[in-house]
């Protein structure tokens, strides 16, 4: 999954005024007539419904916008440059790391003079004579620390990255009682560029939290129509998951989105396995959904009683609760339910000595088993009632 990804944007600089005068069958010296360029095009970023990655961007390093067209004779003002619109899933959020000189004074001073953000004056010696060449406004600035711009919470949201230039004047606004042929127009005004980061944080009312082969993917492919690899091996889901849970009677049905994310492991919030990974889609989840189970070889294994593997549960538990909490506390103060998978493996005597134990700690468990579909149901119908809660 594309979900992380560094671009260079720059929006196009204005046109350049035209330097001209009115030259006809029967006008041989008539006055400056010339034309204003055209505003450079801005780069915008637009929330998409149906988008779930980044790829358009892999491997792209730059996008620019269209610089404005330069001022005509004849008072033609120039086309605006063609803006650049980048189309991102909801949830993308946008940080800034770097911007040029025009762009970081609009940042520090919203209300900028259309002076300031002009291009300045250039004269000529005749009006044939090329527009002299000026130093380009094309190196970033790196921020001391990257600064969080926007997040995209729902589709059709825009945001303006880089403004594009504001088009230069042309001579015919220089003219005056004592300057009758000016020689001189404006620039146009530079376009901002910025180096930006676009993170995919996964919004999701359910977030699915377990070690490697606790049965995430399967759980999500039971309850909902997605369809994600599954297979005996650690790390299977590789990349966040989503799939729609249907609630409730088809007329009045709700949605609860489901995401199923890579499995955690220790050390997971200090970057090993996938954990970043993970941990980064599971902050913008609503509430989370543990899900805690034995290998089978733990199961069966007679020299463990009943009350050890509770233990061992119960540390699992603590363990993703430990590495959720490593990577922000507030982690846990999102609603949780708890659940163990397989129940179809264990005794009505292990499942009783399983509950008690939690009980005795203040938790609740949920048994389902992805194999039978036991349990289903009950954990739908708190998964539901967690939902109202969240919505409310």
């Amino acid at each position: 999954m594309i979900d992380l990804v560094k671009l260079t944007l720059a929006a196009g600089d204005g046109g350049d005024g035209k330097v001209s005068f009115r030259r006809e069958k029967f006008v041989t010296k008539g006055g400056p007539d010339g034309g204003d360029g055209g505003d450079g095009g801005s780069v915008l970023i637009r929330s998409k419904a149906g988008l779930t990655t980044l790829r358009d961007f892999a491997g792209v390093k730059t996008l620019k916008a269209g610089r404005g067209q330069n001022g005509g004779r004849r008072k033609k003002i120039g086309f605006k440059g063609e803006d650049k619109i980048l189309e991102v899933p909801v949830g993308t959020v946008v940080y800034l790391l770097g911007e040029n000189q025009i762009a970081s004074k609009r940042r520090q001073n919203s209300l900028l003079t259309v002076e300031a953000s002009s291009g300045g004056k250039y004269y000529l010696e005749d009006e044939n004579q090329g527009i002299p060449p000026r130093d380009p406004d094309n190196q970033i600035e790196l921020l001391d620390k990257k600064l969080e711009l926007f997040t995209f919470r729902e589709a059709e949201q825009e945001l303006l990255v880089c403004r594009g230039g504001r088009g230069g004047r042309g001579s015919v606004h220089f003219k005056s009682s004592t300057k009758t042929t000016p020689l001189e127009a404006e620039y146009g005004g530079f376009g901002e560029q910025k180096l930006v980061y676009l993170e995919l944080k996964l919004l999701a009312d359910v977030g699915l939290v377990g070690l490697p082969n606790a049965g995430k993917s399967t759980f999500l492919s039971k309850v909902t129509k997605a369809n994600p690899k599954i297979a005996n091996y650690p790390f299977t889901t590789i990349e966040p998951n989503l799939g729609i849970m249907y609630l409730g009677e088809d007329q009045r049905r709700e949605e609860l989105v489901v995401a199923d994310i890579p499995g955690l492991i220790e050390g997971a919030s200090q970057g090993k396995g996938l954990g970043l990974d993970f941990l980064r889609h599971i902050e913008n989840c609503q509430s989370l959904m543990f899900i805690l189970f034995l290998e089978e070889a733990v199961i069966f294994d007679e020299k463990l009683d009943d009350q050890k593997k509770a233990e061992m549960l119960w540390q699992q538990y603590q363990q993703l609760r430990q590495e959720l909490a490593q990577y922000d506390e507030k982690m846990l103060t999102k609603r949780a339910t708890v659940t163990i998978n397989k129940i179809d493996l264990y005794t009505s005597k292990q499942l009783d000595a399983f509950r008690s134990y939690f009980i005795e700690k203040n938790v609740n468990l949920i048994f389902f088993s992805t194999v039978t579909g036991e349990g289903l149901g009950e954990v739908k119908k708190v998964l539901s009632s967690q939902l109202a809660l969240d919505r409310e």
